[in-house]
């Protein structure tokens, strides 16, 4: 947003302007255009609700969270019976268990070879198996919180910006209609012979560069309401209207204890924290791999297609050897070529980094709600002296007022009084809303969102 507090130097150059643009500026919307009635009034809790149910992002995260799941299911089947079936069509042309075949003549044959393993135990395998996979779930779980937690800020921030502009746009619609009735003013004093035409010119320069901030400020609220589409998931532009009630989740003030409420509720530090655990389940499994494996095992097998009359099997059953077999089967690894060893010393150097990872982001965290603390004192500081600015301007501003009636004061210092006011009433506006969004940042940091999410 092009600032207004640079206004009186802004005066003198843009002088020239006028002589060529002698009306009002063509860009600028009058109210009555702006406004048209399309509007779509909209509370802060309805922007997080319409974020978290319609941002792209959540459907990602949420179904990274849906994959984990499944995956704990893969895991788990080693749990159950693995039973399948194996058909072979053959060529028979030798002699089966004795019997030679009529004339050495090939014979087509069918084996249907069904068969069940049941793993009994994996000394730890497949529980370790599991619990890793639990962890990744849960940490996609917060992984999905985090996504939360950005997307509500994200969201809440284009709201307050939206809620600033909003503000801005009526100070300086104010301030144009003043520019208006000043610029009146000087044309009825010039045609009484009261005031000079430079005089006319700097109140005519003065409208002009006002109706450009509020051109500049509609435009900006433009671009807030397409932010705010965009942070709620929407393709498409809405003529958003920000409603404010005030509605602000209670945060506490001592910075010991927002960073206490941050390390224990902090999405992004759990889902690292449940990464790290996985890991740890990995590192077991790894080592596992040097421990015996005890399964059960039965085989079927039937051969189909061999005549009777070599079979000995009733007419027209064509069967032939239909035998099974059970049994128990342990296995003991022995020699794997270093490779238990190797792939149990990766999960350890990986765990290491993860590590780093969580404590890397635990610092970050603390960093930034630390920051976060400052920067809310210093502009609660900076609030109370912008209303301090404001009041002085304001009385500066009817002083100035008065004494250009009684004609102790030229129309520049009349101008440079008003806009002085201006800017004091914009930073005021601006950083009240400033301050919103360091609570915003502030509660992101912390890990609070918005009530029931």
């Amino acid at each position: 947003m092009g600032r207004l507090s640079g206004l009186p130097l802004m005066v003198f150059p843009l002088l020239l302007l006028s002589f060529f643009t002698p009306g009002p500026m063509a860009g600028a919307q009058s109210p009555e255009e702006f406004n048209d009635g399309a509007s779509i009034p909209i509370t802060r809790a309805q922007v997080a609700r319409k974020a978290l149910e319609n941002n792209p992002s959540i459907v990602i995260y949420a179904s990274e969270f849906d994959s984990k799941n499944e995956e704990i299911g893969i895991k788990r089947a080693t749990y159950y019976p693995q039973i399948s079936l194996n058909l072979d069509e053959l060529f028979l042309n030798t002699p089966v268990v004795g019997i030679s075949l009529p004339n050495e003549t090939g014979i087509p044959l069918t084996l249907f070879n069904p068969s069940l393993n049941q793993e009994i135990s994996g000394f730890g395998k497949r529980h370790n198996e599991v619990l890793a996979a639990r962890l990744a779930k849960r940490s996609a779980r917060w992984s999905l919180k985090e996504a939360q937690l950005n997307v509500v800020w994200d969201a809440e921030i284009a709201f307050d910006n939206l809620a600033m502009y909003q503000h801005l746009l009526k100070a300086a619609l104010k301030n144009e209609k003043a520019a208006r009735i000043h610029l009146s003013s000087e044309e009825k004093r010039l045609s009484r012979g009261l005031a000079i035409l430079p005089d006319v010119t700097q109140a005519r320069v003065y409208l002009e560069t006002a109706s450009y901030a509020v051109m500049t400020i509609q435009n900006n609220i433009r671009k807030a309401q397409t932010d705010l589409g965009y942070a709620m998931g929407s393709s498409t532009f809405s003529a958003f209207h920000a409603v404010e009630k005030g509605e602000r989740n209670n945060i506490p003030r001592d910075p010991e204890a927002l960073i206490a409420y941050a390390l224990d509720h902090r999405p992004l530090i759990r889902s690292l924290e449940d990464l790290d655990e996985r890991r740890n389940a990995l590192i077991k499994r790894a080592y596992d791999e040097n421990l015996p494996t005890l399964s059960a095992f039965a085989n079927g097998l039937f051969l189909y297609g061999v005549p009777p009359n070599i079979s000995g099997a009733p007419p027209n059953s064509g069967l032939f050897l239909p035998t099974y077999q059970t049994g128990i089967t342990l296995s003991v690894p022995i020699f794997t070529g270093m490779k238990i060893l190797h792939e149990t010393q990766s999960e350890k150097d990986k765990l290491r980094g993860e590590k780093a990872k969580t404590r890397l982001a635990r610092i970050r965290v603390i960093r930034n709600v630390r920051k976060a603390w400052f920067d809310l004192k210093t502009q609660k500081k900076k609030i109370i002296l912008d209303e301090s600015r404001l009041e002085n301007a304001r009385t500066n501003k009817s002083m100035v007022e008065k004494s250009f009636k009684r004609g102790l004061v030229d129309s520049v210092t009349r101008i440079q009084a008003q806009a002085q006011y201006l800017s004091a009433r914009e930073s005021l506006i601006a950083d009240r809303y400033r301050y919103k969004m360091i609570q915003d940042e502030e509660g992101r940091q912390i890990g609070l969102l918005p009530d029931g999410k």
